[in-house]
């Protein structure tokens, strides 16, 4: 007879503890390891299905995004076109606005002095500011472009923010030349 033999019934009290422990430490072991092998198994297949789902999404995606590129290829030039006419149009439309500001601006500046003074020429600024000449006849004259200034500066002449004097110099044939700059609102 073996001792070690799980066969053999007629054991020792010593022995059938020991063999009784070790076939129950079997059991568990058994039953850890189908644990085991299940969640592996489970896990496996959880990893399957996530890689075949995921390529089939990627590829119903791709179907849909090769559709959408061939009927933008499709449409291409006339998108192209159309996008094209609405920048030039915006363009234009900037364009006839800056004209009309600026044609809105010279008349705003030619009416400044209009009795005694005239405008003699005027330039427009990097900072948008109007550099003007203004010349004057006479005393009389001066003193109302003097004037005239200290009224836009004070707010009273519609439409201008501020006028500064740069410079006034006296010609021969009693003309005055004055420079200045004009900022419009």
């Amino acid at each position: 007879m073996k001792t070690g033999d799980s066969s053999n019934l007629n054991l020792l009290p010593s022995q059938a503890k020991f063999q009784a422990a070790r076939m129950k430490l079997q059991g568990i072991l058994r039953q850890y390891m189908s644990l085991a092998l299940v969640i592996w198994v489970a896990v496996i297949i959880v990893v399957v299905v996530l890689y075949l789902g995921s390529n089939f999404i990627l590829n119903l995606q791709n179907k849909k995004y090769q559709q959408s590129l061939s009927s933008l290829k499709g449409m291409s030039e006339e998108v192209v076109t159309n996008q094209l006419m609405k920048f030039r149009t915006k363009v234009l439309g900037q364009v006839l606005k800056d004209r009309f500001e600026y044609s809105v601006a010279f008349e705003k500046i030619n009416s400044i002095f209009t009795e005694k003074a005239k405008v003699a020429k005027f330039e427009l600024n990097k900072n948008k500011e109007f550099i003007i000449e203004v010349r004057a006849p006479d005393k009389e004259a001066l003193n109302y472009v003097e004037d005239k200034v200290a009224e836009a500066n004070k707010g009273l002449v519609d439409g201008v923010k501020t006028i500064t004097i740069d410079s006034a110099n006296y010609t021969l044939g009693n003309n005055w030349s004055i420079n200045m700059e004009v900022a419009l609102k």
